[in-house]
């Protein structure tokens, strides 16, 4: 069983230069994930965000792979579902060569029907095995997100299902992806792929579709959700993928600072009935 207060405060950005992460060192955030995306992922230089987390002492704990309607490892098209495979293998072997272990990637994109749900479960999870070999090849691991609406991955049963082609693939569990109309609880989902999940996307919502508001903003117990956590032995970080900037995509996400979000984590943390100990 793990201890809450042992779990690191970490945010999911996509700015690693060097004046952002100062920012998020002065916030006393520990670690960070990098969103890379489909057209700006050559630009990045790995060498250099080495660079700056080891000078600000921040890790890098997750980068999560691009991810559109295009890039997509459910894809039934071959040569479309290739091009998306050899984007990820060229971002995780750079990424691996700076240290990076974990790997964070979305099963599918959206709509998916139901007549065209079990092809893309297949698709996903020949592209997920073909993954996780390249992965572990440089020692790293793929840690499969679960989704939200009609995306793979939006229940228990679809997670195991997608998991089960390798056992080398791991969980990021998004905790605001879990709708109600699909039946899957939190604690359900943590007791089932506890053992799995290494990392996190923590945000709140309103359980009707995902809305990455800060925690106590929306209606997720976080109580519960810690000691579910905690249960299953949790050791990844307290990872926050919220809207640290107006959002384009979802524009009624009020926005935060970087001091709100370890603000909000310790607040969690009285939740529990511990005292804090500065990590």
């Amino acid at each position: 069983m793990s201890d809450y207060r042992d779990w690191k405060t970490a945010i999911s950005i996509r700015d690693a230069s060097w004046e952002n992460l100062q920012r998020l060192h002065a916030c006393q955030v520990a670690a960070i994930e990098i969103l890379t995306k489909p057209d700006t992922w050559e630009q990045l230089c790995w060498q250099e965000i080495r660079q700056n987390t080891d000078a600000t002492g921040i890790e890098l704990w997750t980068v999560h792979l691009p991810f559109s309607a295009q890039v997509d490892i459910s894809l039934p098209d071959v040569p479309a579902r290739k091009q998306t495979l050899d984007m990820h293998k060229s971002i995780i072997k750079s990424a691996a060569g700076i240290g990076v272990k974990h790997f964070v990637l979305h099963p599918s994109s959206e709509p998916i029907s139901d007549e065209e749900r079990s092809l893309r479960m297949e698709m996903a999870k020949v592209s997920l095995r073909e993954l996780a070999d390249w992965a572990d090849s440089l020692d790293a691991v793929i840690c499969v997100e679960d989704l939200p609406r009609t995306c793979l991955g939006h229940t228990a049963d679809e997670m195991l299902e997608l998991l089960s082609v390798d056992d080398r693939l791991r969980v990021c569990f998004d905790v605001n992806h879990l709708l109600t109309i699909y039946g899957t609880t939190h604690e359900e989902f943590v007791k089932r792929l506890g053992s799995k999940i290494v990392t996190t996307h923590m945000s709140d919502y309103d359980f009707a579709d995902e809305k990455h508001f800060f925690p106590g903003m929306g209606m997720l117990n976080w109580k519960a959700l810690v000691e579910a956590l905690e249960q299953a032995d949790y050791r990844g970080p307290f990872l926050y993928e919220g809207g640290f900037s107006p959002s384009s995509w979802m524009p009624e996400i009020p926005y935060a600072t970087y001091e709100e979000a370890r603000e909000r984590h310790l607040r969690i943390k009285e939740l529990t009935g511990k005292n804090y100990c500065g990590k």
